[in-house]
């Protein structure tokens, strides 16, 4: 049977590995001696493991659709990428290399054929199997536990999810030797307390609630047309008429109290299917007079260029506005078809602002910005008491899909010295990446609540105990390393 491999999860019915192939048994590894004057030999100080490097000859047939020189076109597209993409040969089904071209392809060509040697690269120098899963127990003495068997060549590196079931200051997780931990311990002298406490937390389900606004109401546009929910969001039903300026639906809702130190965090949606498509959507805190306290916006304002805008502004209107973060990301794409959370928080002087893309299939925090202000004038004070939605259309220009998914809104109760804060509540889940060496709660990334103590482990090879305080759920996920 002919045999071939598969690269970025695809296969060329054009290609096929010659039989000529050959592949190292090991990746290299290079000894490091220490040797010493006047004795013999040296002492083995340890071992590194080089960069592993694939060369695969193979035979290329002109594709039945394309000719020989459109076929190589086709598998430089295919091939040639910025980043390690799954390597897996059909000779070796089990075991996945992460690899990128190197190099160039010289073929030896005939009419409808060629042969020549690919040759990839392997910066992680391990081969790897299939993922594995397991999920921990609770034994007769309380603890939370789960065996995790390595049957690779090395140490596995895992990833630790732990579902949440109530508020806690702190989550450990130890295999016997080594722990890493999130948050703090409450000692004898300390006492947990809410740090956030929830003002609102609105899943945009229905618009029961939400009072509609038109006019020249202190946004940045005009009030106009109607919004409505889907079940699962808001989205708009029309936008109004309007020249050239910004219009579109805008609904408030009162948070029942008024607010000095705030978070305020929504996850939001600009879908864009052409180039050629504008739009916004905004979320304001607005104080008792209807003005802006901050505003949280993702818009697309480009007539050309796949530039996706998020803009965190305190302040609006007659005092003045400083936007804290003003960007489309680290390059012109990265807010593209945006799905992803806008957050400001306000603790005295102290400003922050957030924002990240969220990978709809992790769940992760991507394309992260994150800025910290301090108002030492005390310019921008305003106190709020109601968020608003806006949906807007520039003119009669075409528009973009626009989504509003959640809003919530936090009182920030403040803290003093012997007081430890809740880290995580009911629903959360507490990601230990320690592959990545990063510790994520609802995917984004908290290294600030690491404590300094806490380490990285892997799992050795045979058996691993890991254990969980509080005793709570626990999911290990780990691919087995092959040398």
């Amino acid at each position: 049977m002919l045999k071939t491999f598969s690269f970025r999860g695809q296969k060329r019915d054009y290609i096929i590995i010659n039989q000529q192939r050959k592949r190292p048994a090991w990746a290299p590894i290079k000894r490091n001696i220490l040797t010493v004057p006047n004795r013999p030999g040296g002492y083995h100080k340890s071992t590194d493991v080089d960069i592993r490097t694939l060369e695969v000859p193979i035979l290329f047939f002109k594709s039945e659709m394309m000719d020989i020189q459109k076929t190589k076109e086709d598998l430089a597209e295919w091939l040639i990428t910025e980043s390690v993409e799954e390597l897996i040969f059909d000779d070796e089904p089990d075991r996945s290399y992460f690899a990128m071209i190197d190099g160039s392809l010289d073929l030896d060509e005939l009419i409808f054929k060629g042969e020549g040697v690919l040759t990839f690269i392997c910066p992680d120098p391990y081969k790897y199997g299939y993922t594995k899963i397991e999920h921990s127990s609770v034994q007769d003495d309380g603890t939370a536990t789960l065996t995790a068997r390595n049957n690779g060549s090395v140490m596995a590196q895992p990833v630790f999810e732990i579902e949440v079931d109530q508020q806690y200051t702190h989550i450990d997780i130890t295999n016997g030797e080594y722990v890493n931990r999130v948050g703090r311990i409450v000692n004898i002298e300390d006492y947990a307390v809410t740090r956030e406490e929830t003002v609102l937390n609105d899943s945009l389900s229905t618009i029961n609630g939400w009072a509609k606004t038109v006019g020249s109401v202190g946004i940045d546009g005009l009030a106009t047309g109607n919004m409505q929910s889907d079940g699962m969001r808001f989205l708009p039903i029309d936008f109004g008429t309007t020249a050239e300026a910004w219009h579109g639906p805008f609904y408030k809702k009162t948070l029942g109290q008024t607010l000095t130190d705030f978070q305020i965090e929504t996850t939001v949606e600009l879908v864009n299917t052409g180039e050629d498509k504008f739009g916004k959507v905004e979320v304001y805190l607005l104080d008792e007079n209807n003005l802006s306290v901050c505003m949280l916006t993702i818009k697309d304002v480009d007539s050309a260029g796949k530039r996706i805008y998020a803009t965190l502004r305190m302040g609006g209107g007659d005092a003045g506005y400083k936007d804290l973060i003003s960007t489309y990301g680290e390059k012109e794409s990265t807010y593209w078809n945006f799905y992803g959370l806008l957050r400001i928080e306000r603790v005295g002087s102290r400003w922050t602002a957030y924002v990240a893309v969220i990978d709809r299939e992790t769940g992760n925090h991507v394309a992260r910005s994150f800025v910290e202000y301090y108002d030492v004038e005390q310019q921008f004070l305003r106190k709020p008491s109601q968020v608003g939605i806006y949906m807007a259309q520039y003119g009669t220009r075409k528009v973009a899909s626009l989504r509003a998914y959640d809003v919530k809104v936090y009182k920030i109760n403040p803290m003093t010295a012997n007081q430890i804060p809740y880290i995580v509540n009911a629903g959360d889940i507490v990601t230990f990446d320690h592959k990545k060496e990063v510790i994520m709660i609802n995917g984004e990334p908290r290294m600030d609540l690491k404590a300094f103590s806490g380490e990285f482990f892997g799992l050795n090879k045979g058996i691993n105990t890991i254990a969980v305080n509080p005793a709570l759920p626990m999911k290990a996920i780990w691919r087995e390393r092959y040398l």
